[in-house]
């Protein structure tokens, strides 16, 4: 059976050079970037990714979100990346769309026990919603349905995606 689930882009952290959007599915109180802090503070063993991590969010978005500080998570074709970049040698991963030096949309992630994100089930949905989302936010940009701004997106920002369930 195919439903579909409504998603919004809302505004998550404002920075000096970038403003970190997450998505949230509209029948839950938080966003997905909410869902991932909530879950991986609670773990005693993360500490130390979780300063990593918060320590790159806090620098990208005082200094732009440059290439180099995502690693490539999707396809050739999208801007679907992970964090943190490839010199942290932590397991935790935080997904997201680097939609430009000035804007990130953020989803959800977690431990990286795998090879690849593939591999686990959960990861695996984390990458493939954001890359629903930005094959959506590039299309309603071309029609001019999504307004990129400085550091603001602007315009129509839900999106319904099909869930399939087997």
């Amino acid at each position: 059976m195919n439903s579909s689930r409504e998603i919004i882009v809302e505004i998550f952290e404002e920075h000096t050079e970038v403003n970190f959007y997450s998505i949230r599915y509209a029948d839950k109180e938080f966003s997905e970037a909410e869902c991932f802090f909530n879950e991986v503070l609670d773990n005693d063993g993360l500490e130390e990714d979780i300063e990593i991590l918060s320590k790159l969010i806090d620098r990208i978005g005082e200094n732009g979100a440059e290439p180099r500080h995502f690693r490539n998570a999707g396809t050739r074709r999208d801007k679907v990346a992970a964090l943190p970049e490839y010199l942290s040698s932590t397991s935790l991963r935080l997904y997201a769309i680097r939609l430009n030096e000035k804007i990130v949309i953020l989803g959800n992630g977690g431990i990286k026990n795998t090879k690849t994100y593939n591999e686990d089930p959960f990861l695996n949905q984390c990458v493939e919603t954001l890359k629903k989302i930005d094959r959506f936010i590039d299309s309603r940009i071309q029609t001019g349905k999504t307004i990129v701004f400085r550091k603001e997106l602007m315009g129509d920002l839900k999106f319904y995606i099909k869930n399939e369930k087997k």
